[in-house]
């Protein structure tokens, strides 16, 4: 049976809403999943388990909206969402339909519910599933490297926030300034990949109707609490990894925006050793999980054949089933990782990989011309002779995102692994590649690059990305980071800074006959805001200009790439 529009009381009067799917008769284990984007069927809301599906193996369903959306009274702030998951766990076990133990499970915005439940610490809570869950909201979800997740923010805001606000804040949609919003929010998505880019960024991120402090308020307080902070802390995962107690189930993707955060949850969980946690790493990107037939296993440029599909109903109905049965685990390993490149699953015992040894691939300006790109080589020991390559960063003409572990729209930007080619191609690329193998190397774990450079900016962007060079030419991304470097006491044109680049993680056979190459640039765009070079963030700053950028090799500033090599 389904019972619709059931008020549940939080601890402030607040009633948030919900509906309930459970077998007509007798008691049951509870799954909670809480979401924004509207309770009544949804692509967003049913997409990491059906709740139907779930009722009819033998659990009660409850599917609340959070504060502040769809049904559901109060304000909505994101991400802030600890005590009412709390209340509505403790509410759901006290139901007369409850066996009194209760799981969690969603994806996305619902993974972060799921997550904030956990962390909320409810006695009732005695399991999850976590899908595509971030660990903190500022690095790794809304900034990396310090540069701004520009194009994931607005994509999750107009495209997808902001739909669900307009009946909230214009019940009726035929009032003209409802057809203004709508129309607003559009035009800004389609916008955005747009170049020239203009400056201030701002201007371009509303078109003077106010769509975003209309329909999103909360978004200009991300834009201004640009660094690491109380506001940031206030809503992160980490900093209450020691209130969790229940068996998590950690799924995420290799080309996910929300990879770094599952994997910190994980491993963060495990070594505490509350409850015991899986982890799940498979081959696609973040809007992949709305369900898994033969096209979500055709990521970006590449497939990854049938096996890389994955029955996450039944892993999760499985993990919840015995956790909040009282049974042990199925017998499976604690963590199951889809190898790229061999295209298999593989069982491991742990993550990040003991065995893994990170070894660095030096970049040195003495290229190989018959790799057709600019820039040099990839070797393995450290050039004896000093050398660098230039380019130069226009911030009005940044290097296109093409692919990637994002979650801008895909009408925007395409997801995953995607040829490079025509990005390499440009002046302002700089590309250094590896020798052809002669047998498959595997690369599993964290990708990190060391560079040395000077720049004629006070303040700019340097970009790293891991390349899969196949024999036919083609240039498949891997994974990729970036680094904002802010305005330093003493730096200058002419002043070397050793930078850090966290690209995210991988799993990743280079096979026989392919080669390894880094891309290193300044900007990737829309993903990240354009650095202006003057110092000045890119919402405020009137103007912009070319910076010439200095990548050094050698003795004394041993640009490098550092990958985990798997040898067995």
């Amino acid at each position: 049976m389904i019972e619709r529009d059931v008020a549940i009381p939080m601890r402030d009067g607040v009633d948030l809403v919900a509906d309930v799917y459970r077998p007509a008769e007798g008691r049951w284990p509870v799954l909670v999943q809480r979401t924004p984007y509207g309770r009544i069927p949804f692509p967003d809301n049913f997409v990491s388990l059906n709740p139907v599906t779930a009722a009819a193996r033998g659990f009660a369903v409850v599917v609340q909206d959070v504060r502040g959306r769809g049904g559901s009274g109060g304000d909505f702030e994101p991400f802030m969402e600890f005590d009412d998951g709390f209340d509505t766990v403790e509410w759901a076990a006290e139901q007369p339909w409850s066996t009194g133990r209760v799981g969690a499970f969603g994806a996305s915005y619902m993974g972060a519910t799921t997550m904030q439940m956990a962390a909320s610490g409810p006695p009732a809570l005695q399991a999850f599933a976590a899908l595509q869950a971030s660990s903190d909201y500022y690095e790794g979800r809304s900034y990396w490297g310090g540069a701004l997740e520009l194009g994931a923010l607005l994509s999750t805001n107009l495209g997808v926030m902001a739909i669900g606000s307009l009946p909230r804040v214009f019940p009726d949609p035929r009032v003209p300034r409802a057809r203004v919003m709508r129309a607003s929010l559009r035009k800004v998505l389609d916008d955005l990949p747009h170049t020239p880019v203009t400056f201030p960024l701002r201007d371009r991120l509303d078109d003077g109707s106010g769509v975003l402090e209309t329909l999103t308020p909360w978004f200009p307080q991300w834009l201004d609490h640009d660094a690491p902070g109380e506001y940031w802390e206030a809503r992160s995962i980490e900093e209450r990894h020691d209130r969790i107690h229940s068996a998590g189930v950690h799924v995420t993707s290799w080309y996910d925006a929300m990879l770094p955060g599952t994997l910190t949850n994980f491993t963060a969980l495990r070594a505490a050793g509350r409850a015991p946690q899986r982890l799940i790493v498979g081959p696609w990107f973040h809007y992949a999980l709305r369900g898994f037939s033969v096209d979500a296993v055709r990521v970006g440029d590449l497939s990854f054949g049938p096996a890389a599909a994955m029955d996450l109903d039944r892993i999760q109905l499985s993990w919840l089933g015995a956790a909040l049965d009282d049974r042990p685990q199925s017998d499976h390993s604690p963590v199951r990782l889809f190898v790229m490149g061999a295209n298999e699953w593989r069982d491991e015992d742990e993550w990040p990989l003991r065995r893994a040894r990170v070894r660095p691939l030096y970049l040195t300006s003495d290229g190989d011309a018959a790799t057709d790109v600019r820039a040099g080589a990839l070797v393995a020991e450290e050039p004896t002779g000093s050398g660098g390559d230039e380019f130069v960063y226009d911030p009005t003409d940044p290097v296109p995102t093409a692919g990637g572990a994002h979650v801008i729209s895909p009408l925007i930007s395409t997801h995953g692994p995607v040829d490079q080619r025509d990005l390499e191609a440009r002046a302002d690329v700089l590309s250094y590649t590896g020798p052809v193998l002669d047998s498959p190397v595997e690369v599993t774990g964290y990708v990190r690059a060391e560079l040395w450079i000077t720049s004629t900016a006070p303040s700019t962007d340097f970009t790293a990305r891991l390349v899969d060079v196949y024999p036919d030419g083609r240039a498949i991304s891997v994974c990729d980071g970036i680094r904002r470097l802010f305005v330093e006491e003493g730096a200058g044109p002419g002043v070397v800074r050793r930078v850090e680049i966290e690209m995210g993680a991988t799993s990743q056979v280079f096979l026989r006959g392919h080669r390894i190459r880094v891309d290193v640039s300044s900007s990737n765009y829309p993903r990240f805001d354009p650095n202006p070079n003057t110092g000045e963030r890119s919402l405020d700053a009137t103007s912009s200009v070319p910076a010439r950028q200095r990548v050094l090799s050698g003795p004394g500033a041993p640009s490098r790439l550092l990958l985990p090599f798997v040898e067995d």
